[in-house]
């Protein structure tokens, strides 16, 4: 939700940061002039002037307003594009739109979370506001696959995440290297472990 009037109209947004995550995927730091608050599971539309726009799900912490994470895979002209901004450039910001998920459903419950590669992205905002109320769930599981290790998003994060007492986190690779001592196999392969 936010105070523009027009939904139709971006809100001016300023690029705070861009990190690289992988060869192919960046995510951008946003400060909107206008701040916009979403719950997890909205997406916004995300104008580059001239070029045009796409629909993206944010991937930050839906508890912080005054800026916005936003994690892009280059795979068309938009997103080219995107990947070519650098700190202080703008952008529009039009959103956000949508129901976000019903956390509530699933108070006392079990939750999968289940993401391959850039599909990490909208789920870890999912993942911040679960963390928020871990006391509400009964167990919650995440299972991430990436193609390669240079493929894996959010190192730092997933790092810390795997570190976390109150949740049970799994991780695998398509095909490793030499570096990689973890689970090779598909997403779908560290499952097998779960009751549910």
């Amino acid at each position: 939700m936010h105070n523009n009037k027009n939904p139709y109209r971006p809100i001016e947004t300023e690029v705070l940061d861009v990190i690289t995550e992988s060869p192919t995927i960046k995510t951008l730091k946003l400060k909107p002039k206008e701040q916009i608050i979403f719950e997890t599971g909205q997406f916004i539309e995300l104008t580059v002037p001239g070029v045009g726009e796409a629909p993206f799900t944010p991937s930050s912490n839906p508890a912080i307003k005054d800026t916005m994470d936003v994690t892009i895979m280059k795979v068309g002209k938009v997103t080219d594009e995107i990947h070519k901004l650098k700190k202080g450039d703008k952008v529009g910001l039009r959103g956000p739109y949508g129901k976000g998920y019903p956390l509530e459903l699933f108070v006392g419950k079990e939750i999968l979370v289940l993401g391959g590669g850039v599909g990490l992205a909208p789920l870890r905002s999912l993942l911040y506001a679960l963390f928020e109320r871990m006391k509400d769930f009964k167990k919650v599981y995440l299972r991430y696959g990436a193609r390669t290790p240079k493929d894996i998003i959010y190192k730092k994060q997933i790092e810390e995440w795997s570190k976390r007492e109150d949740i049970d986190f799994r991780i695998t690779v398509d095909k490793g290297d030499e570096s990689w001592k973890g689970h090779v196999g598909l997403v779908t392969t560290i499952l097998d472990d779960m009751a549910i």
